[in-house]
């Protein structure tokens, strides 16, 4: 009796973890059509794969707890919830206020669109955007876009500060996403460019992966601890890119990077 009692415990203890899970990754997946008006019911189902009666709970739950809310064409959007903790977060990782100066220096001086991602588990998503003064600009990132890692050149970075077989297993555990929404990329071509990147010292480079004629050049900041959360990039028309700018846009991101970890101060 007792041992039956203590399985069916960790039985809906198991559950209850499940439904944490998915209820946070539903969170995030609406989070990343923010920008794009909100997802529905169904929408979250088939992208899921959850049952339409299981996503209808969850975003209840959601609903209810104020991290989501629902408009009158009943889509789901965030709610004041997550703003709060997103400021809570703010407080910790200082993501705004120790990279809006960076990217604002990096749009100053390189005239092109400077951006800041963080890492939000096998994704990475674009925080904020600096616009330069050159009138052709890359449209590749938006805030608020959510990308897999190992699309886009964010998402190469944060996968070249780590250990070659984790990098892997996140690039294939994304793999049927990148397949679905971003061909031709394959993972071998990803992997292929992840050590390039390693191989410069964790500066990254897509060349027309997300869109044709865009180049972009991106680094993680170092962390104290663990892996980089926070990565900074310049986003140009394949055209600016010569050889000889690319390597004095490498030598910006490093400086900044540097100085975003403690490295250097910048005068």
């Amino acid at each position: 009796m007792e041992h039956s009692g203590r399985r069916r415990a960790g039985s809906e203890a198991l559950q209850g973890s499940q439904s944490v899970r998915r209820a946070l990754d539903l969170l995030s997946l609406v989070a990343s059509w923010e920008r794009r008006g909100g997802l529905s019911v169904a929408a979250v189902a088939e992208e899921t794969g959850l049952a339409k009666s299981t996503t209808h709970r969850l975003l209840s739950e959601l609903l209810q707890a104020g991290y989501l809310e629902q408009g009158p064409d009943r889509r789901y959007r965030l709610g004041p919830e997550a703003y709060v903790v997103g400021v809570a977060a703010e407080e910790r990782y200082g993501v705004q206020q120790q990279s809006l100066a960076a990217a604002t220096r990096l749009a100053g001086v390189s005239e092109d669109v400077a951006v800041v991602s963080i890492r939000r588990r096998h994704h990475h998503v674009c925080v904020y955007r600096e616009e330069g003064r050159w009138p052709i600009r890359s449209h590749v990132l938006q805030v608020g876009d959510r990308l897999p890692l190992g699309v886009g050149a964010a998402g190469l970075a944060f996968l070249a500060a780590m250990e070659a077989d984790e990098a892997v297993a996140i690039v294939e555990a994304n793999e049927p996403e990148i397949e679905r929404d971003y061909r031709p990329l394959s993972t071998a071509m990803i992997l292929k460019l992840v050590e390039e990147a390693r191989e410069r010292g964790g500066v990254a480079i897509n060349r027309g992966m997300v869109v044709d004629d865009s180049v972009g050049i991106s680094m993680g900041v170092p962390a104290r601890a663990g892996h980089p959360v926070v990565a900074v990039g310049i986003a140009t028309i394949a055209s600016r890119m010569q050889p000889e700018r690319e390597q004095w846009l490498e030598s910006l991101l490093r400086r900044e990077t540097d100085h975003l970890a403690g490295r250097r101060e910048i005068r």
